[in-house]
């Protein structure tokens, strides 16, 4: 046996001129490929990340806005949020003292006010500074008490 038969020299061929370049060109553009991948799969999830926290952020309660009008110690998004309870007479007097206060300033809330009277059947507002009107009234009763004179 010789030593080339021991060692499986036979068994190789020559290579072509320029044939090992070609494969370290493949070999490395591959390996970019991949990393393109990688930094794009990275920043796809960076993104979806900020996503969900800026949605999250949003979500939350915060602050009212600087530009949000605050008469009579409440803001016009309470207003609103409490909008249905006061025009049925449901808010403790002290909130219900404050909501008039802000709707003696708010054209904007005494709008939505109206409108929120009338989709629910109410009719026009009786403007009053007593509180009592404000007492917890049962809605049926409230809805009665304004229809039937």
């Amino acid at each position: 046996m010789t030593k080339q038969e021991t060692t499986g020299l036979d068994k190789w061929i020559d290579c072509r001129g320029g044939e090992i370049s070609g494969l370290v060109r493949r070999l490395k553009t591959q390996r970019a490929i991949s990393r393109r991948k990688q930094v794009v799969q990275s920043f796809s999830l960076a993104a979806g990340l900020l996503v969900i926290v800026g949605l999250g952020w949003l979500m939350l309660p915060g602050e009212p806005s600087p530009t949000e009008a605050n008469y009579g110690g409440v803001t016009c998004s309470e207003v609103v949020k409490h909008g249905k309870q006061y025009v049925l007479h449901q808010l403790d007097p002290e909130l219900a003292r404050k909501i008039n206060a802000h709707l003696g300033q708010c054209e904007n809330c005494r709008r939505k006010m109206t409108m929120l009277r009338e989709r629910l059947g109410l009719g026009p507002a009786k403007r009053s500074t007593d509180s009592d009107q404000h007492a917890p009234v049962s809605a049926t009763a409230t809805i009665a008490a304004t229809i039937i004179p």
